[in-house]
């Protein structure tokens, strides 16, 4: 009886010394920047919450939900998004065309916005959550992000065209034509493996607005021709609202505002990149208001023969 009181208490010191290293994984599973590997450093303001690089997606996946670090908000924010944005696609149907007989190409061109605005939420999520998975993977997912990026931008010009030029085949082909042209330079420049390197985020920013700013030669084209007001009346003034999102959280995304003033502070929230995130939700949803807006116009006050 003796020993088995004995070893009652060996295997009860041993569960005890196990939850203890158990309750304190955590926080020996996150790293300060000097301690980072040279491929895991990109934002030196932000001092501390990084994973361990993991080597398996189980460690990267558990990282979602498990424990607080420095990429916790730019997992959540475009996930959450993206989900936002599967459920736009999965109601436009019933919420906003079916109240106008509309052709198969307006189903098309709101959703390719729509799962162009998916695909960019979803695939930068990924990308954030495979950013401790290993330095190879981790630069496939980052080339996925840009291609998110690239393709949101393309499929935002989309229906904004389309809708834009209603009465105006030519001008339609012409501006989707040119801007996916656009959109596959700038593809081929940001997926360079030299543009990954975090020494040339201003550049990689650069190709974003540059890509973003193609806007303004359909809009001025359009406003020459329709007036300021229309474009009001069709909702257009939101892409301005958008783009100011877009830009606006590119900028602060380049030169690390706010944390470049006060190193640490920002590390779990309100970093630049944070920022940057939630900017490109709400600039997708001004810019769907847009679309909206534009659809209803269409079918309710165009003067061209439909």
């Amino acid at each position: 009886m003796f020993r088995r009181r004995m070893k009652t208490s060996q295997n009860g010191d041993d569960l005890s010394q196990a939850t203890a290293v158990n309750s304190g994984a955590i926080q020996t599973v996150l790293m300060t920047w000097s301690e980072l590997p040279e491929w895991m450093k990109d934002n030196e303001y932000i001092i501390s919450g990084y994973r361990r690089e993991q080597q398996h997606w189980k460690g990267c996946v558990q990282s979602i939900y498990s424990y607080l670090h420095n990429e916790s908000v730019n997992i959540h924010s475009h996930l959450w998004g993206g989900i936002l944005f599967l459920y736009f696609l999965a109601t436009a149907r019933s919420t906003h065309l079916i109240h106008y007989p509309t052709a198969w190409f307006d189903s098309a061109v709101v959703s390719v916005f729509l799962l162009s605005a998916v695909f960019c939420l979803c695939a930068s999520a990924f990308f954030h959550v495979s950013t401790c998975h290993s330095e190879k993977m981790s630069n496939r997912c980052h080339a996925l992000d840009y291609s998110g990026i690239v393709v949101l931008t393309v499929g935002s010009f989309y229906p904004c065209i389309y809708y834009g030029f209603f009465c105006e085949a030519q001008f339609q082909a012409l501006y989707i034509t040119s801007i996916t042209l656009v959109g596959l330079g700038a593809a081929y420049i940001v997926l360079n493996p030299e543009y990954a390197k975090p020494t040339h985020r201003g550049a990689r920013t650069s190709v974003f607005i540059a890509l973003g700013l193609c806007a303004v030669f359909p809009m001025s084209h359009w406003m020459f021709v329709h007036g300021f007001q229309m474009m009001r009346d069709m909702g257009l003034h939101y892409l301005a609202i958008s783009g100011c999102f877009y830009i606006t959280g590119a900028l602060l995304y380049a030169n690390r505002i706010p944390e470049r003033f006060s190193p640490g502070t920002f590390d779990y929230f309100c970093a630049s990149h944070q920022i940057f995130h939630f900017f490109v939700v709400f600039a997708a949803l001004a810019h769907y208001k847009s679309i909206i807006l534009a659809l209803d116009y269409a079918y309710t006050r165009s003067q061209c023969n439909l």
